[in-house]
């Protein structure tokens, strides 16, 4: 969601180069079953550089984030319309990613990322802080960017892209910083000296993305 408030959580480094694996999704079960979801684990290689995953790969990596506790309902029914719908979600705004992201010239995969952990591809998605449509802008970024109808695929999609792209140019193409600032707002990123805002969603989302971006977005 872009620049929204967030809660406060320990400084994560700029490089985050390690997919973050999808935690949330289960095989159907019998009954209902507790998993928590959401942690992030983190293993330093010899140089210092961070590299990140949703599960302990090997002895190096320990808990840097703790993920919740859910209950997960024995029913499928809900999860395959999910699926089904993100997968038409992302047929259809796939034409569009790709015709924003080179007329801006922005890379569409990045693009594409960005609207996988954004709204899962849902062209009609609103947070509850008034964040709207596939790239979720808020009415003041919408209105920035000279949107009549946040709601409309091609308007968002538009408006989102040149967004990401004026944060690229003004952290000199650092993708890590621009997605915190596409994420938490710009001004989260200068208050914390031009690094990642210390709030959870935010350390969440950006190697998220990240992962997301280079396993092709979903294109």
């Amino acid at each position: 969601m872009v620049e929204g408030t967030r809660k406060q959580c320990p400084i994560i480094p700029v490089r985050l180069l390690m997919a973050l694996a999808a935690c949330a999704c289960c095989l159907p079960l019998a009954s209902a079953t507790a998993a928590t979801v959401g942690s992030v684990f983190v293993s330093y290689a010899d140089d210092g550089s961070p590299r990140y995953a949703s599960q302990r790969l090997d002895a190096s990596y320990r808990l840097f984030i703790r993920g919740e506790t859910e209950r997960k309902q024995s029913s499928t029914g809900p999860r395959k319309t999910t699926i089904a719908s993100r997968q038409q979600g992302r047929q259809n705004l796939t034409p569009l990613i790709e015709h924003f992201a080179r007329l801006h010239q922005v890379e569409p995969q990045l693009v594409a990322a960005v609207v996988a952990v954004e709204s899962g591809f849902d062209a009609a998605a609103v947070s509850p802080q008034g964040a709207t449509g596939a790239m979720q802008l808020m009415p003041a970024t919408a209105a920035r960017y000279g949107v009549t109808n946040a709601a409309d695929p091609a308007q968002n999609i538009d408006a989102g892209v040149r967004h990401l792209k004026d944060l690229l140019r003004l952290h000199g193409g650092n993708v890590a910083l621009a997605l915190a600032a596409y994420n938490a707002g710009q001004g989260a990123v200068a208050r914390n000296g031009a690094r990642i805002p210390p709030y959870r969603e935010t350390m969440l989302y950006v190697p998220a993305v990240l992962a997301a971006a280079a396993r092709g977005g979903g294109l």
